[in-house]
């Protein structure tokens, strides 16, 4: 029996060539950190935090109000 017969086809499925350093780094490189496009100002403390996120400020704020009941 040979390898084909004893294996499925997808097992078989490498890579013909090493992927070189270049070629891993060229893939890699638009994977870098991006800035956040979506912060905005709290309206009630003033603090910069995330669109559609509660302010750190003010959930500290609350959390210890909620702590204390």
């Amino acid at each position: 029996p040979s390898l084909l017969e004893l294996f499925p086809p997808w097992l078989l499925a490498v890579p013909k060539k090493k992927t070189s350093h270049s070629r891993k780094a060229m893939r890699s490189a638009n994977k870098g950190l991006k800035d956040k496009q979506n912060l905005v100002h709290c309206q009630a403390c003033g603090s910069p935090k995330l669109a559609h996120n509660i302010c750190p400020k003010c959930y500290r704020e609350l959390n210890m109000e909620w702590k204390a009941k």
